[in-house]
């Protein structure tokens, strides 16, 4: 029967949630081997209702979809659950995608679906540090995309939230330690910073990896710290963006060029991106002249980055990009 919590479903136009009576029994596999549902809602897609009730190849297909679409709704671990238990063969697929995605070029939008898939996974084992880990790195790469920078404080407490899940499961991983430090660098929280990073390089071996952790915490600690947490200079070239697709150049370019002024992200922030969007704006604005020397600070950073070749090469043939 139909459930009465469909308030729960997330996606009520493509898909309603559906309670098997007790007892209920589907046959699943080659063998058709009996597997008893769990009484609980189960989302099924609305073109698959028959009679008011899916066929048992249904099933399994609609909670793997809803759960692709929906990794953090209501009974999602149960929904995993179920497919380990009766529908293994969706579980091998995410595998495979998953696999797929390593091999595709970084763009948010597949990293963004990884993610999604590897929080199927990590449904069913939730105290494995390298998974738990491989996540939160997920969240924190896609959080240092220059396109990604107006969510960057939201991936990167979800970045946190993951590594000390793996500090939880197993005391003293390096690699979370490392992550964590940077993600309060970031923040501006620089003592807890310095104090993942001590952390971590009392535990690491000799060698160059060590020297250089090590480096870096005596120059924070020596050196005046920055006022403004890097993290705020990533959401103010987001929302320079936001402004800049709404057509509000000017305001965008101002806020572009304050940030070059203050100089903090450039030093912090190797990124061709930036400039060729501040030669964007400079451009668009009016300045030619200015938006020519971003395009070469672009250049100097990344002399194969594609977009600000191009638009070199449409300035020096028409005056503009």
């Amino acid at each position: 029967m139909l459930s009465e919590n469909t308030e729960l479903s997330l996606d009520p136009v493509h898909f309603t949630l559906w309670s098997p009576a007790p007892g209920h029994t589907i046959h699943v596999g080659a063998e058709q081997t009996p597997f008893s549902l769990p009484h609980l809602p189960l989302p099924v897609r609305r073109t698959d209702l028959t009679a008011g009730e899916p066929s048992d190849n249904a099933v399994g297909q609609g909670v793997y979809d809803y759960l692709r679409q929906f990794p953090d709704c209501p009974h999602n671990r149960e929904y995993a659950e179920l497919l380990r238990d009766a529908f293994p063969h969706f579980l091998s697929d995410l595998g495979a995608q998953i696999l797929m995605l390593d091999h595709k070029e970084v763009e948010s939008q597949y990293i963004q679906r990884k993610i999604t898939y590897m929080k199927i996974l990590a449904l069913l084992d939730s105290d494995n540090p390298g998974m738990l880990l491989r996540l939160g790195m997920e969240y924190y790469n896609l959080s240092q995309m220059f396109a990604e920078f107006l969510h960057s404080r939201q991936y990167l407490l979800s970045a946190m939230g993951y590594f000390h899940q793996v500090l939880r499961v197993q005391e003293n991983h390096l690699g979370a330690l490392n992550y964590l430090g940077q993600i309060e660098y970031l923040f501006g929280d620089y003592p807890s910073a310095i104090g993942c990073w001590r952390q971590l390089i009392n535990l690491m071996e000799e060698g160059p990896a060590r020297q250089e952790l090590s480096r870096r915490v005596e120059q924070l600690s020596a050196r005046e710290l920055p006022t403004c947490p890097l993290i705020d200079e990533y959401e103010h070239i987001g929302q320079a963006m936001d402004l800049y697709g709404r057509d509000e150049i000017e305001e965008a370019a101002k806020t572009l060029d304050i940030i070059e002024e203050q100089g903090q992200f450039a030093k912090e922030f190797a990124s061709p991106e930036f400039y060729y969007f501040l030669a964007l704006c400079r451009s668009k604005t009016g300045d030619p002249g200015g938006a020519f020397a971003a395009l070469e600070k672009s250049l100097e950073l990344n002399p194969d980055y594609a977009p600000a070749n191009e638009a070199r090469e449409r300035f020096w043939e028409t005056g503009s990009f």
